[in-house]
């Protein structure tokens, strides 16, 4: 493969996990838990601020419960390639349902497999 493909193929990769990104937190204001069971990976692992560590199947209990807030949006968000892995760091910020304004941090980390890039793990903590 020639540099100039790679970095095309790394630009569709960025606007494919920005789209994602996306998608991951409309739904998980949304309570989207249909979306997550297509984007998440078999083994997926997501760690959370009370410290458990959840695997796919706790997650979509977890994520099909109502979200306590509005306005989830996420903020500062960066991608980055390492090998096979996209890491997406970002801040998110949200009103609780008090109308007050949070915020807080995540890492995704995304592979790509055989039906394309799907998620491996999930870090999130609020301030």
């Amino acid at each position: 493969m020639q540099a100039t493909d790679l970095a095309t193929d790394r630009a569709a990769d960025l606007e494919t996990l920005q789209e994602l990104n996306r998608q991951f937190i409309h739904s998980a204001e949304h309570s989207d838990a249909a979306w997550y069971r297509a984007h998440l990976a078999e083994d997926f692992l997501s760690s959370h601020r009370d410290g458990s560590v959840v695997d796919r199947a706790g997650f979509l209990q977890r994520i099909s419960q109502p979200y306590p807030g509005t306005e989830l949006q996420a903020v500062d968000v960066l991608i980055r390639f390492v090998g096979e892995l996209a890491l997406i760091h970002a801040g998110f910020r949200y009103k609780n349902l008090q109308g007050q304004w949070g915020t807080g941090r995540y890492t995704d980390i995304y592979t790509r497999r055989q039906q394309g890039w799907v998620c491996v793990s999930a870090h999130f903590n609020r301030f």
